[in-house]
């Protein structure tokens, strides 16, 4: 594994150098340097997942993370996703960590609310916890589209769990589903 892990890292390191490349070219219209810009953000992230250091506890702004995320999301389609209005947060926990529970839960709740259906992200501040809360508009948790969506909340709750964090599943007001991640005392003041 650790070998595969080491190949996977040059490869998204070439990767990364070649998008390097390309931004410097000053022919790149507006929208394909933001989408390159995104394309980037999304190879550190996967390099660091091949880092086989320890979680890194750190405090950083959450709505940038969740923007980079919701962009990204955005892109594939093929519900519309979308970052709610809300406080500025700076929170305490390890960010790639944040990354990949986020991803898992937005990919399913894109996949439930389907093509022409919505996915809003919001953030919270509730009594001392930050909360990161996904919402479809999906038939709701159990009914939609077959998918990896077990994979994804397992590896979901297994990270929020090493986060000190609480993963909760409720239906959302309405129809869909909410998924909820709870963070106790981990607001940066």
């Amino acid at each position: 594994m650790r070998s595969l892990l080491h190949d996977l890292g040059h490869g998204l390191a070439t990767l990364s150098y070649l998008a390097d490349g390309l931004r410097a070219d000053p022919g790149l219209p507006g929208d394909a340097l933001h989408r390159l810009r995104l394309m980037e953000l999304e190879l550190d992230r996967l390099l660091q997942l091949v880092d086989l250091r320890e979680p890194r506890e750190e405090a950083f702004a959450l709505r940038e993370l969740l923007t980079q995320l919701v962009a990204v999301t955005a892109l594939r389609g093929p519900a519309d996703v979308v970052l709610v209005e809300g406080p500025e947060l700076t929170i305490r926990t390890d960010q790639t960590l944040l990354w990949r529970m986020v991803t898992n839960l937005l990919d399913n709740a894109v996949r439930a609310a389907g093509r022409g259906g919505r996915v809003a992200v919001a953030v919270r501040e509730v009594l001392g916890e930050v909360r990161v809360e996904i919402t479809d508009d999906g038939p709701g948790f159990g009914n939609g589209p077959r998918g990896s969506a077990s994979l994804g909340l397992g590896i979901v709750l297994a990270l929020a769990q090493r986060c000190g964090a609480e993963l909760r599943v409720d239906p959302a007001p309405g129809g869909g589903t909410c998924a909820r991640l709870v963070f106790p005392a981990h607001l940066e003041r």
